[in-house]
């Protein structure tokens, strides 16, 4: 686990694991061993290192680690698109903000433009990237605190350190919503998810939220597109429709994937299990899952960039982070 615990991505595995367990050929007991530090990073290296293929180790796959594997970060020594993916599950994200801000429901998100939004984040390049991306593009001034894991950040918005934030569907629901219905939060926009001809929709999670198109268009009276809107399609495939995985290292053989893909169908198949689904609805979500060789073409698929979307990324995180890839 290459985050903190308590984070989406942690949350999603701790939910996971059990259940998979249960489903395995003699139920082992899976044990989560959380490597937090460089957004991700050094938990990814540990397993490109240290896991054999045989079968005893996974690792679970969240938005940082991918997002600084596609921007090349310098520590980065595991190859990503090696690993075996046998699940990928779509997580939404929620932005919102403090009570503290002027905002005090999503029609008001007009209101922070102007204002001094301070966010928790970990680098430029992270899963922290598309929420900075989309802030910017809609006009409002953030001053990121980098250097923080996702684990550090939410209860430092809740000392009143850091005024927006962003969640995961899954730590949304759990984390989040006491504070949004205590007053202490405002939840501001999704960014929607994906149907089937590639729309976006609004996230059925949080169905009552404007997605960021919306908002866009609320704020300039048009829709978003070009270059800028490219670049943000690509932060939303890699961060919201590959968001979680849990992946196999590279070289396992095909007999003991075959029986992590039939356990894996397994456990989505207890979704619907009254047990379960509560848990399901609010870590998992009711987005399709993408199972066994699916899952290795979405989270490949999505850390593909083409050439102009990586060039135009580049140049905006040099000229606005003085970060250089």
């Amino acid at each position: 686990m290459p985050t903190e615990p308590g984070g989406g991505t942690d949350i999603y595995a701790r939910f996971l694991g059990p259940l998979l367990s249960e489903k395995l050929p003699g139920k082992p007991t899976i044990i989560i061993n959380n490597v937090p530090g460089a957004g991700s990073i050094a938990g990814g290296n540990q397993f490109q290192k240290r896991a054999r293929p045989d079968g005893l180790s996974l690792i679970a796959i969240g938005t940082s680690i991918t997002t600084n594997y596609v921007f090349r970060d310098k520590r980065v020594q595991f190859k990503l698109e090696d690993w075996i993916p046998i699940i990928s599950s779509p997580q939404g994200t929620v932005v919102y903000s403090s009570k503290s801000l002027s905002a005090k429901k999503p029609d008001d998100i007009a209101k922070l433009r102007g204002e001094k939004l301070v966010m928790g984040a970990n680098n430029a390049t992270g899963g922290d990237m598309r929420v900075l991306l989309s802030l910017d593009s809609l006009g409002m001034t953030v001053n990121p605190v980098f250097g923080l894991n996702r684990g550090e950040v939410r209860p430092g918005f809740e000392r009143g350190e850091f005024n927006i934030n962003w969640e995961t569907t899954a730590g949304y629901q759990v984390q989040v919503l006491p504070m949004v219905e205590s007053g202490e939060a405002v939840p501001l926009f999704t960014f929607g998810v994906a149907d089937d001809s590639g729309k976006i929709l609004r996230d059925p999670v949080v169905p009552t939220l404007p997605t960021y198109i919306e908002v866009y268009h609320s704020l300039y009276g048009k829709d978003p597109e070009g270059p800028p809107f490219k670049a943000w399609l690509a932060m939303f495939d890699l961060n919201v429709m590959a968001a979680k995985a849990l992946a196999l290292p590279a070289g396992t053989p095909k007999e003991i994937v075959d029986t992590y893909n039939e356990a894996i169908k397994a456990v989505v198949a207890e979704f619907n299990n009254p047990q379960y689904k509560k848990q399901a609805d609010d870590i998992v979500g009711p987005y399709p899952q993408a199972l066994g060789t699916a899952a290795g073409r979405a989270l490949k698929g999505a850390v593909t960039l083409d050439d102009e979307t990586f060039s135009w990324l580049k140049g905006w995180l040099a000229s606005k982070y003085q970060v250089k890839l």
